[in-house]
């Protein structure tokens, strides 16, 4: 798991194992720490994720408070458990896991906030070593080496 946050996008990245105590406790206290700020949060998950424990430790730890949130994946488990976490904040969506551009626009990010968001997504999984995956750069990167110009 990694996560990092830039003027009001929160951005986390949970790779293929869920994650342990300590990650969570950090995360929790990182995400106290943001406060009640306008807040956008983008989860991408390669199959990690919260456990139930866990999952009920975040609902504590933000009340009542619910901010716009997308979950990119294309697990079937984690589609059930947003469709469970939809119940509390109606403001959650859950999209696969190369829907960069629809996440950004039901986020209602700007277009500088879409390009940081693609920029920090990658960071946190070269960081997990999760490689190249975000589907807006994959798809930049295969039509450059097909020779045609990227295009946004």
């Amino acid at each position: 798991m990694a996560w990092d946050h830039d003027a009001r996008l929160s951005l986390v990245v949970h790779g293929k194992s869920s994650p342990s105590s300590l990650e969570w406790l950090r995360f929790l206290n990182h995400n106290r720490a943001l406060g009640g700020r306008d807040l956008r949060v983008l989860v991408c998950t390669y199959g990690g994720g919260p456990d139930a424990g866990q999952r009920r430790e975040l609902m504590e730890a933000v009340g009542h408070v619910t901010v716009p949130t997308v979950i990119m994946t294309n697990s079937l488990i984690a589609r059930g458990i947003v469709g469970a976490l939809n119940w509390f904040n109606p403001n959650i969506q859950v999209l696969g896991i190369d829907a960069d551009l629809a996440a950004h626009r039901f986020l209602g990010l700007s277009s500088a906030e879409s390009t940081r968001a693609i920029e920090l997504r990658q960071k946190l999984e070269r960081e997990l070593g999760l490689g190249l995956s975000s589907g807006l750069e994959a798809q930049r990167s295969s039509r450059t080496q097909a020779g045609t110009p990227p295009r946004d």
